[in-house]
């Protein structure tokens, strides 16, 4: 199957150069169509793009005649040239089944790109049960467990507020010495708490305590996270203040707040409890001591294989009612599901009311969007825009001003995107090695000056020249920071790619401001009169994540473990939860992009970059659902 696999990701990379797969079939001259909006009416455009006047309005569920398959493009994908009533006209292809009979629905449903069937013989219903099972990588979590013993007689706490658990109206006291397994931790008012697991009258009970009460004793390597420094924390070559820093190339380490550690063992110096701890830097594995009062505990990231099996399509049904997802996602999802079996959908719960969401993502500069558009996707809010001047106020750059109420609400809508194509920007972006490779990556790097490239930089660990492609760069950064390849690649593209042979100056090295300094994914470059320049001077500064960033090897890597620390591995793992955060983190802050409409392109980037492996692959993709969402889908602005 392995070898099958790969096969696929040759044949795609041969073939992206004579077609690319797109979320809609070529169409025959004079092909039925039907209209599937979900309910509203389809505008007839006069020409290709959002911006063209409508001739006329269709009706959901009218049959029109598709002409061809309109040369270019918009952010609404591919477009059809049609025929309704005798007029002939354009509209976006996703709104439109090809065949007399539209797809079946079951209550509301958003628009969607129903898959024309080639073959008459081709299923129209998902495939039933097959004995055939693959394998995917998963990213799972295992059970942290620190045995310790208590430093002296101590009364367990139910949580952190300073009520006594209780056991038959007794408070549960613990001897000193007593074993315990420490199973959390928890900061509070700047004090951390330990939960614990431990035996009390025959039986297995739970409490909290102060860390201070207990003497370590790590048996298994345990996860942790730095935490409590400001920017970065410093590794001693043996516990003690006294002990010596350690160093690579006569480069002192320093490591990222809230970069993951490995745990190996617990000492106490002086009064104070050190950790002997395990990570990865620059490529290889070191060890080292830092302060325990640095590293917090966290769940331990681990990999393994889990079986998935075609699911029929009874069980489809049960699965996405299992998982929670409303009825108005769920036509679409059963059209991606016939096409792409082995895809899985889970739904992410947000747990916030939809108009709120809208309301904390329509904040002022929060989301911006080319003023090149048509007035509809632009914000005439105060502030946004002057009435007296008819013009927009400019948030970024020159050209980007705030997007419109409505604009926001159709790119925050999951449901306009569960297409082949949208749906990437729900694709969980931790590193799967089994299907993210090197041919993958130069597939998206395919048309630009870094495909098939190759670059060299002085290693730092070694001291000696180098020279690595970029395709190979970015997996290793993949490997160091846990982020998918692809995803690394795909943000590259979209940050500092210009053209087929050119590039920002923001990875040429050659800004006379910040000359030598390199900053592929534009972290940092905030907005303002020049942003480039903004985020090299983030790039040039500061010691985590590998800055400087003086070569293109440290840009690539260390940007990639910022990404992987300060958005993936915190719970933003989808590029939509990127550029709109609604975790419970940070919540409608922390945005690595402001354009309203990148997630939805950075997901057209990626889905070309599995052209030729869309059929065998298992992708998961992570979908938002909300609360008292609206019946029907966030409309895009007229």
């Amino acid at each position: 199957m392995k070898r099958n696999l790969l096969l696929w990701i040759v044949l795609g990379f041969v073939l992206c150069g004579v077609f690319c797969l797109a979320n809609t079939e070529r169409v025959s001259a004079s092909e039925t169509g039907t209209v599937v909006t979900g309910g509203s009416d389809l505008n007839l455009r006069s020409a290709v793009g959002t911006d063209s006047p409508a001739v006329l309005k269709i009706p959901n569920g009218a049959q029109i005649t598709v002409l061809d398959q309109a040369a270019g493009s918009d952010t609404n994908g591919t477009w059809y040239k049609v025929s309704y009533n005798g007029v002939e006209g354009y509209v976006v292809a996703n709104y439109v089944a090809l065949g007399s009979q539209p797809p079946s629905t079951a209550g509301p449903s958003a628009p969607t790109a129903v898959p024309s069937t080639p073959s008459p013989a081709a299923p129209s219903t998902a495939p039933q049960p097959q004995k055939v099972t693959v394998y995917r990588t998963k990213t799972t979590y295992k059970k942290i467990s620190v045995p310790a013993k208590l430093k002296k007689q101590m009364v367990i706490q139910k949580n952190t507020s300073g009520k006594a658990l209780l056991v038959k109206k007794k408070k549960v006291v613990l001897k000193k010495g007593k074993s315990v397994t420490i199973i959390a931790e928890k900061t509070v008012r700047g004090k951390k708490w330990f939960k614990i697991q431990f035996k009390s009258g025959g039986k297995k009970r739970k409490g909290y305590i102060k860390s201070t009460n207990v003497k370590l004793s790590v048996k298994k390597a345990a996860g942790g996270s730095v935490t409590g420094v400001k920017t970065a924390l410093r590794v001693r070559k043996r516990p003690g203040s006294t002990a010596p820093y350690s160093k690579v190339n006569g480069r002192t380490m320093v490591l990222a707040k809230k970069q993951y550690v490995e745990i190996l063992k617990a000492r106490t110096v002086g009064k104070k409890v050190w950790y002997q701890i395990s990570f990865p830097y620059y490529g290889k594995t070191y060890k080292g001591y830092v302060q325990a009062k640095y590293i917090k505990l966290a769940k331990r990231r681990i990999q393994k294989k889990v079986a998935v099996t075609v699911l029929s399509e009874k069980e489809f049904e049960e699965e996405m009612t299992r998982q929670g997802f409303p009825d108005s996602y769920k036509t679409q999802l059963r059209v991606l599901h016939m096409k792409y079996p082995y895809w899985q959908f889970q739904a992410y719960k947000t747990g916030i009311n939809w108009d709120d969401a809208v309301k904390g993502e329509s904040k002022l500069g929060t989301n911006l969007i080319t003023n090149a558009k048509s007035a509809a996707w632009k914000s005439m809010e105060s502030g946004a825009y002057d009435a007296a001047t008819g013009k927009w106020t400019v948030f970024d750059g020159s050209t980007w001003v705030a997007a419109s109420k409505e604009a926001i609400m159709y790119y925050m809508d999951p449901r306009n995107f569960l297409t082949a194509q949208g749906i990437f920007q729900f694709e969980l972006l931790e590193y799967q090695s089994q299907y993210q490779t090197k041919d993958g990556v130069e597939q998206i790097l395919s048309n630009t000056p870094f495909a098939h490239a190759k670059f060299s930089y002085q290693d730092d660990v070694s001291g000696t020249e180098k020279e690595i492609s970029y395709a190979s760069a970015f997996c290793e950064a993949a490997k160091q920071s846990g982020v998918s390849p692809y995803h690394l690649a795909s943000r590259s593209k979209q940050e500092v790619v210009t053209g087929a042979s050119s590039v920002s100056s923001a990875v040429t090295g050659t800004a006379d401001s910040y000359p030598g300094i390199f900053n592929f994914y534009n972290i940092g470059a905030t907005s303002g009169t020049n942003p480039v320049m903004n985020g090299l001077k983030w790039a040039s500064s500061g010691d985590t994540f590998l800055r400087p960033w003086n070569n293109r090897y440290r840009s690539i890597v260390g940007g990639a473990m910022y990404i992987g620390s300060n958005y993936i591995n915190r719970g933003q793992n989808t590029g939509y939860l990127q550029k709109f955060n609604v975790t419970s983190n940070n919540t409608y802050n922390h945005q690595y992009m402001t354009n309203v409409e990148a997630a939805n392109s950075e997901a057209l980037k990626t889905r070309n970059a599995y052209s030729g492996m869309l059929d065998s692959v298992p992708l998961v993709f992570s979908i938002p659902v909300y609360e008292n969402m609206p019946e029907t889908n966030c409309a895009a602005p007229q």
